[in-house]
């Protein structure tokens, strides 16, 4: 069931295993390209749902997986740059403001909302 680096084997896009059909994988036992982070496990879960049911239904599968990351960067006390992208290495970002800015404000997400 693993590659070659211990994970399990899946389609990138769709999180369904490349040899066994019936088995799918997100998150820290994946071997998606990606960082093994929550928000990248929370834009996994609404893929993998959908194509888990689709295959139990004997349906095609839709959901992709875009490779959405999330990698705070504490550049200096107090300040932060929330960098999120995807497989393309193309910036995804959820808020409303440049994120290529350092700022207080995602600092304090990191210290008082992520945890």
């Amino acid at each position: 069931m693993a590659n070659a680096a211990g994970w399990v084997d899946v389609n990138k896009q769709t999180l369904q295993h490349v040899r066994f059909g019936n088995i799918f994988s997100l998150g820290d036992a994946s071997g998606l390209p990606t960082s093994k982070t929550g928000a990248a496990i929370r834009k996994q879960v609404p893929v993998l749902v959908e194509n888990l049911l689709a295959f139990m239904a004997h349906k095609a599968m839709h959901g992709s997986y875009n490779g959405y990351t999330s990698c705070p960067l504490v550049t200096e006390y107090g300040k932060l740059v929330l960098a999120e992208f995807d497989y393309n290495n193309m910036p995804a970002e959820t808020f409303p403001f440049d994120q290529s800015k350092e700022r207080w404000s995602m600092y304090q997400l990191k210290k008082q909302v992520l945890p």
